[in-house]
């Protein structure tokens, strides 16, 4: 039997969760946004109810603030690595 679209999106949500823990960052970004694509063509085509797709629609928040943490942590690690790269070169 085929998984739904629910159990797909929340299988690559977990992805990105234990990818994000285990600091695989560029990686549990992807599957955020990964997850969040599903979760939002669930809310457009497979409607939950109202109170159903308010909580998708507040995880899909969450895990978006989460991608922009991740990417505002790998530019400034890129920045810091670039200033001790050109101080001790």
């Amino acid at each position: 039997m085929e998984p739904t679209t629910l159990q797909k999106a929340i299988a690559v949500a977990q992805k990105a969760s234990v990818e994000d823990q285990d600091g695989n960052y560029e990686e549990a970004i992807r599957s955020y946004q990964h997850a969040v694509k599903y979760f939002l063509h669930i809310v457009k085509r497979e409607p939950q109810g109202k109170e159903g797709n308010q909580k998708i629609r507040d995880k899909c928040k969450q895990y978006l603030d989460r991608v922009e943490e991740l990417q505002e942590y790998l530019v400034y690690k890129e920045v810091v690595i670039e200033c001790i790269y050109i101080t001790f070169g």
